[in-house]
């Protein structure tokens, strides 16, 4: 039986970022990794000759000094990993019936296009923004959040604006008097991590600042690209990753772990495991409640997990190409407030059918067209068609979805009418939003599926199938978010749920401070000054024909395909 130094429990961007730097930094490291692919929400998949994005839309952050590419550069992924740039003049558009605001790169540009867009809100614009730039100016991603003398230095670099930091979006909305739309147009773009009388409003404040600094980016080859390179780093520094290899239960003896047990019955000792796990299922489930103590059992098992979403993924048989601007929609249907629409989604279950009709006509869509952001990328699209995908937050509840039980506890869902026949409804919804903003967008479809909170439950097994973690609320960030240490010895977190939040960016920093917390450095000074831990030369040559998703445990089969020729719902 093969003795692991450490054993990290998932592959998305939390886990794979700390296995990389475990790693190279002399730890022998196994991944283990319950589904097929590897990159938890960065990993996509092939319909026909299509490659769909699970959930890497854009990337802020990616400039010369951006924080992703310091990680990337860390473990000697810098020359292999490229980042093309959006349109610098609106890599997001914000689009409701009434106004339309380009998010343009750099903060001044921003606050002008505000102002053109609602001159009669100027002043208020004016305050918030400074609000919201100082705390965003003030942030280092990369380094740890949570740490008290991390939050005493914010708070000097933010002054007066540290105020803000803590408290929801909405109370700082309210103190500037701004109008319903441009409270609206304000809270659109961080809504779906979480609605703003609940989002803390440094929240919104990092999320802008890391794509308006920079501008917004797209990994070029793809998201899948990301989870490729970082497994190669393991396993060129003497590690190894597995697929299909769920996890049952970390092994804790005298508050010390000592391994990991797989469903198979598999025991894998171990002196360390950094679980990149839903954390209500690491520590609830994989380690159990009777090896924690009971306060931190108490505030896990309290947490609310932030909201889930809908994902829409459709290809057209037009080439948008150098047709429309590089840029995302956020395609708003009504001007309203959006606390009363999140707070009937929140009781979704007691809805009846023209309460949901009526809360479906006023959800927005996000409409991102990944085709645009890697133009030569053939894999994405061939010639001649396009490739979107269309995201919006969801309801949680079961009973929205016509599900009694989750995927992860074994319930059947994807063929019961009550699934289909809502997961229909809310798909024709985003349709809709999209058709919003592309012309003849519908009579262009070819292929459409799409993936709902349940079906994210299935493939990554996290708690209500969200993406992002326990939610983003003032009562659960910064300093209120878990760390990386647990009080179990050897056991640490990585992931959405940790203080760096959620996104990718939040991941792999998070991944970065669980692996210094392992190795005993500060790694994200030491990557601020430029320190590379990995071996450049041990990384393999990359063939003609290299593909991500098959790098990545794709199935073999899904290198070839042919154009699909008729609409799949």
């Amino acid at each position: 039986m093969k003795r692991w130094d450490a054993v990290v429990v998932g592959s998305g961007m939390g886990g794979l970022t700390s296995a990389a730097y475990l790693a190279a930094g002399g730890k022998r490291t196994l991944v283990l990794e319950a589904g097929d692919v590897l990159g938890g929400c960065t990993h996509v998949f092939r319909r026909k000759q299509f490659e769909f994005e699970v959930g890497v839309h854009y990337l802020g952050d990616c400039g010369p000094e951006g924080t992703i590419p310091a990680i990337l550069r860390g473990v000697g992924l810098d020359e292999r990993v490229r980042f093309l740039p959006m349109d610098p003049d609106g890599f997001d558009t914000i689009v409701f019936p009434d106004v339309t605001v380009k998010v343009p790169r750099g903060w001044d540009r921003y606050l002008a296009n505000l102002i053109e867009a609602l001159p009669g809100d100027a002043d208020g614009l004016r305050k918030f923004v400074g609000v919201l730039r100082r705390l965003g100016e003030s942030t280092d991603r990369l380094t740890t959040p949570g740490s008290h003398l991390e939050m005493g230095k914010f708070a000097l670099r933010a002054g007066t604006a540290a105020v803000w930091a803590m408290q929801p979006l909405d109370r700082l909305l309210d103190a500037c008097k701004l109008s319903v739309a441009a409270r609206a147009v304000l809270s659109s773009q961080a809504s779906y991590l979480s609605p703003p009388h609940r989002a803390a409003t440094m929240v919104h404040a990092v999320f802008l600042h890391n794509y308006i600094r920079d501008g917004g980016y797209f990994p070029e080859g793809g998201g899948q690209v990301l989870a490729a390179h970082l497994a190669d780093v393991v396993t060129a520094h003497g590690g190894e990753v597995r697929t299909r290899a769920r996890v049952r239960r970390i092994l804790v003896e005298h508050s010390r772990v000592t391994g990991v047990e797989l469903t198979s019955g598999e025991l894998i000792p171990a002196d360390v495991v950094v679980s990149n796990a839903d954390i209500k299922r690491t520590l609830l489930e994989l380690v159990g409640p009777d090896k924690l103590p009971s306060r931190l059992v108490r505030r896990t098992d309290g947490y609310r997990m932030s909201i889930p979403l809908f994902n829409v993924y459709v290809a057209l048989d037009v080439d948008l190409r150098g047709r429309m601007p590089n840029t995302n929609y956020f395609s708003c249907p009504v001007t309203e407030p959006s606390k009363e629409l999140f707070e009937l989604a929140g009781r979704a279950g007691e809805l009846s059918e023209p309460q949901i009709a009526d809360l479906l006509a006023r959800t927005p869509g996000f409409v991102s067209v990944q085709s645009i952001k890697d133009p030569d990328n053939e894999r994405i699209a061939p010639p001649g068609y396009t490739n979107l995908e269309i995201m919006s937050a969801a309801p949680a509840d079961y009973g929205f979805w016509g599900v009694d039980e989750g995927p992860y506890s074994g319930g059947k869902y994807r063929r019961r009418p009550g699934y289909t026949e809502r997961k229909e409804q809310f798909t024709e919804a985003m349709l809709d939003r999209a058709a919003a903003v592309i012309p003849e967008f519908r009579e262009h479809i070819v292929h459409v599926e799409a993936g709902s909170p349940i079906t994210q439950e299935r493939y990554t097994l996290s708690s209500d199938g969200v993406a992002y973690g326990i939610d983003l609320s003032w009562q659960q960030f910064g300093p209120l978010r878990p760390g990386v240490r647990t009080p179990v010895k050897g056991l640490f977190l990585a992931g959405a749920s940790n203080s760096w939040g959620p996104g990718v960016e939040g991941a792999m920093a998070s991944g970065v401070g669980a692996a210094g917390a392992v190795l005993g450095r500060d790694l994200a000074k030491q990557l601020r000054a430029g320190a590379v831990l990995a071996d450049k030369a041990s990384l393999p040559a990359l063939p003609g024909d290299w593909d991500p998703l098959i790098a990545a445990g794709g199935p073999e089969h899904q290198r070839k395909s042919t154009i699909p020729t008729g609409t799949r719902r």
